[in-house]
């Protein structure tokens, strides 16, 4: 897949997420990887559903240095990226979303519940104990995690929101939306449960 590919569909997909609910205001970030070396990823401050392709920021992985773009700078979550791409050599591509119903998962701390047939396929979702967005602190929590749960296809950051994780830029949307309609799914099946009784 060509560079200018790669970047429409991360485009297209970016806008999906916002669309779809995943994310609200220029919250969330998404990268894919473009080769060993280097990856794209959204800007800061800027909405996922205003991502172009002329937006889009490069980053070295192993450095951290990034291509200016006139009048953008990377999402200030990139070194999380960029650390997860360099632990995880089968990932390619990073969704983070502020996903309201398994953000309030992580809010009060809680694992989604795996009650459905998708979620007894899922791999364990490990929580992230919080830090403040774009921090350092953040950064070494969520690389710690993805080390301690090399299996990981999600992640939950307490008081915050998703990150999926998978092979290209379809499969960590796909993963980003699965998880919320799993977490959608538990809360309506707990609130339904406790009106029955």
């Amino acid at each position: 897949m060509t560079e200018m590919v790669l970047r429409e569909l991360l485009v297209t997909l970016a806008r999906r997420a916002y669309e779809r609910g995943l994310v609200g205001g220029t919250g969330g970030n998404f990268s894919a990887r473009i080769d060993g070396e280097k990856m794209l990823i959204t800007a800061s401050g800027l909405s996922l559903t205003d991502t172009s392709i002329n937006n889009l920021i490069t980053v070295e992985i192993e450095t951290c240095e990034w291509e200016p773009v006139e009048g953008f700078i990377p999402s200030k979550e990139f070194r999380f990226h960029a650390d997860i791409l360099k632990i995880r050599s089968d990932v390619g591509a990073i969704l983070h979303v502020h996903a309201p119903y398994a953000t309030a998962y992580s809010v009060l701390k809680r694992d989604i519940p795996m009650i459905t047939d998708a979620g007894f396929k899922q791999p364990p979702i490990p929580r992230v104990p919080f830090a403040p967005s774009g921090t350092e602190e953040l950064r070494h929590k969520v690389a710690q995690t993805v080390r301690d749960n090399l299996g990981c296809r999600s992640l939950l950051l307490e008081q915050h929101g998703v990150i999926a994780l998978g092979k290209d830029i379809i499969a960590a949307y796909n993963q980003a939306d699965l998880v919320e309609e799993l977490a959608k799914i538990a809360y309506l099946s707990d609130n339904l449960h406790g009106k029955a009784a």
